[in-house]
């Protein structure tokens, strides 16, 4: 189905880029939407492509108090009215703060996707990706790397891995910052004693300090998330490619025989599939600890194939909490990105200095005395009508003496006639 960028289309740009050999490309983007641009014919080199699959997986990790977004000092009886306002309160402001982090849209997967295409040096990688995955349907690529395979000497990928977890790691952090910083958390005070929300406004509240002698100090502080990305290779793929998009041929890695027949001469084909071998034998992972990423499948009889391991596992372990995390295969890159929240945190702080002279701390202190005997004098009147009850329960006649003569009724005074 057509989406707004295909609408967008212009017929003598089109025209124009055609005439300078160039072609129209359509591709599906991060976000499923489907994005065209203009790429200069290929040259004809017939390759067998190493393809690997990633997985760009984020965990939550430590979470407290960030900046000081407000401070507010309330004297002595004082109340005001506090409004507070987070970047969640307009479609606009919304969109520009979310990350694929912790609030995936549209717009954040787009933003990250053309992040990661920046990353690469090379613009002849940046157009083989967009070549390779030519048709509509396919799913987007962020990589292209390249390694000379000779000799039967494995490990020549492995700077390409490093450039491509070094590529998605920067992109992430670029994203995670940028979109941290639109998240802006606002605290308005007013001096009012009603509360009135307006479009704009999350939550409003009213607070008073009932101190009279002190003022009530409130600090606001924006709460931080912290974000571990890992990025982990899940599967590993081959294909054969000349340059153009339509001779894409991949198969899984055990279907490998079949693929090498197709396009490789017999004479070749236990040196090629060596050297491919050779190549995922030994994966270097984010601590350069070697890992086989495949094994070889012996089938009855005779006959074998290579295959991905199953459920082959990796662990992640977080130095500063002890935490660890378990991904599924090899982990290239983990790094951690801190972003801002809409929860905010206060703390309320009594002033140290006394505002009242002697003469209004003596009332204050005649005033406490006068509550206190007052409080003492109705503890007294309820142990005096428990006690009562106590001589009702047990009909002790004695004991009811001694309580009327202790605390006689109170005369009634005659009426006047």
């Amino acid at each position: 189905m057509p989406t707004e960028k295909m609408l967008e289309i212009d017929e003598k740009e089109m025209q124009a880029n055609l005439a300078a050999g160039k072609r129209l490309n359509i591709y599906t983007s991060l976000s499923g939407n489907l994005k065209y641009n203009y790429l200069p014919e290929p040259k004809v080199e017939p390759r067998i492509l190493i393809v690997e699959s990633y997985r760009l997986s984020t965990y939550l990790g430590q979470y407290g108090a960030g900046r000081t977004i407000k401070t507010y000092s309330l004297l002595p009886g004082e109340k005001t009215t506090i409004s507070i306002s987070t970047y969640k309160r307009t479609e606009s402001t919304s969109k520009e703060a979310s990350s694929i982090l912790d609030s995936y849209t549209e717009e954040s997967a787009e933003e990250f996707e053309t992040s990661v295409m920046n990353e690469q040096s090379s613009k002849e990688n940046t157009t083989k990706s967009f070549e390779y995955y030519a048709d509509a349907e396919a799913s987007a690529t962020w990589g292209w790397g390249s390694a000379k395979v000779s000799g039967g000497v494995s490990g020549s990928s492995t700077s390409a891995r490093e450039e491509f977890a070094k590529n998605v790691s920067n992109s992430t952090s670029k994203h995670a910052a940028k979109a941290s910083a639109q998240r802006n958390v606002e605290i308005n005070t007013s001096f009012e004693t009603t509360e009135q929300t307006g479009e704009e406004t999350a939550i409003s509240r009213e607070i008073q300090n009932i101190n009279v002698g002190r003022t009530l100090n409130f600090t606001f502080r924006q709460m931080n998330q912290e974000f571990i990305t890992i990025l982990h290779l899940v599967d590993v793929r081959v294909a054969f490619f000349n340059g153009y998009g339509e001779s894409r041929d991949e198969v899984p890695l055990a279907k490998l025989d079949d693929l090498l027949d197709k396009y490789i001469l017999p004479a070749k084909k236990k040196e090629v599939k060596d050297a491919i071998i050779n190549e995922l034998l030994y994966i270097k992972d984010y601590q350069d600890k070697e890992h086989s990423f495949i094994e070889e499948v012996k089938l009855r009889g005779t006959g074998s194939y290579w295959r991905a391991k199953k459920e082959y596992v990796s662990v992640y372990k977080d130095a500063a909490t002890g935490t660890e995390i378990a991904v599924p295969g090899i982990i290239l890159k983990a790094t951690k990105n801190v972003m801002r929240t809409d929860g905010v945190i206060v703390e309320a702080l009594l002033g140290q200095a006394d505002a009242l002279d002697d003469y209004s701390k003596g009332l204050q202190d005649e005033k406490v005395k006068g509550q206190r005997l007052a409080n003492e004098r109705l503890a007294l009147e309820v142990e005096r009508e428990r006690i009562k009850n106590d001589i009702l329960k047990r009909k002790d006649m004695d004991a009811a003496k001694v309580y009327e003569l202790l605390f006689p009724p109170p005369e009634e005074e005659e009426e006047e006639s």
